[in-house]
């Protein structure tokens, strides 16, 4: 065998080996990268659950549930055909170990809840269950908008359904500020109430939806604030208890001093 031959007889096997490491290398990078991004979409649409089981619970729109409940499917689903087929077992085995619900389960959960058309909370619990509710609202919007985009629903439905879910903020947002002020208005608080009231006066003067309503609840909250202060017991402090030691009389009917070492003025 010539020498040609022999390097070829060494080379053509060695690089056929390289060629299947290169092959197996891109090939695991494409699934990684699958993996990956069905990740990230699982991960919105996680989000986008806790958002809707929050809106479930806070308000009765039913017919705008079921559409952010459609957006949640269709992440499921995207999710799921993101994968590479050989892990679509392994995620669905980890998801039973883990206890976790699968998608489908999920979704018909949610189904179940929204067509129960249960009791809703009129108001949150705290400041940062308020701070928590923007930020599940604002995923709702993003995700109506992009449905928008994919023309699922139309630009006049987004603007209804952003103008509600704004004004629904709004009024829980309120409640929940004026259901703090009557507790502390009960406790005897006035300046907590005060502030509650006030802030929840300030939510409606600054924001700049108009509804029929608006008027007549910044109306109400004046006049709380008004009536907490007049019928509120103001403490007496060291100036007020000096000032009435002063108007106390120091003499009795007939102008005979009442300390008795106190001599006449006359």
């Amino acid at each position: 065998m010539s020498a040609l031959g022999l390097i070829i007889a060494l080379a053509l096997p060695v690089a056929l080996v390289l060629s299947g490491f290169v092959y197996y290398g891109r090939h695991q990078q494409k699934q990684q990268a699958q993996r990956l991004q069905a990740a990230l979409i699982r991960s919105k649409a996680d989000e986008l659950k806790e958002a809707l089981e929050l809106l479930v619970i806070i308000d009765g729109h039913r017919e705008l549930q079921m559409v952010v409940l459609e957006r949640l499917q269709h992440l499921y689903r995207l999710s799921e055909d993101a994968l590479p087929y050989e892990s679509r077992n392994d995620q669905q085995e980890a998801e039973a170990a883990a206890g976790e619900s699968s998608a489908g389960t999920t979704v018909e959960s949610l189904r179940a809840k929204i067509e129960a058309n249960g009791e809703v909370r009129p108001v949150l619990k705290s400041d940062r269950e308020i701070r928590f509710a923007k930020q599940q609202f604002n995923r709702i919007l993003k995700s109506l908008g992009a449905m928008a985009r994919q023309k699922v629903i139309s630009e006049t439905t987004l603007a209804e359904y952003r103008r509600y879910l704004r004004l629904t903020l709004l009024e829980r947002e309120v409640d929940t500020f004026v259901a703090q002020g009557d507790l502390a208005a009960e406790r005897g608080d006035v300046v907590s109430a005060g502030g509650y009231y006030k802030a929840a006066k300030k939510l409606l003067i600054e924001c700049d939806i108009q509804y029929p309503e608006k008027n007549e609840r910044i109306r109400d909250l004046s006049h709380r604030s008004a009536t907490l202060y007049s019928g509120g017991v103001v403490k007496e402090d060291k100036l007020s208890r000096a000032l009435s030691k002063e108007a106390e009389p120091n003499m009795d009917a007939h102008g005979i001093p009442l300390d008795p070492n106190e001599k006449r003025k006359y």
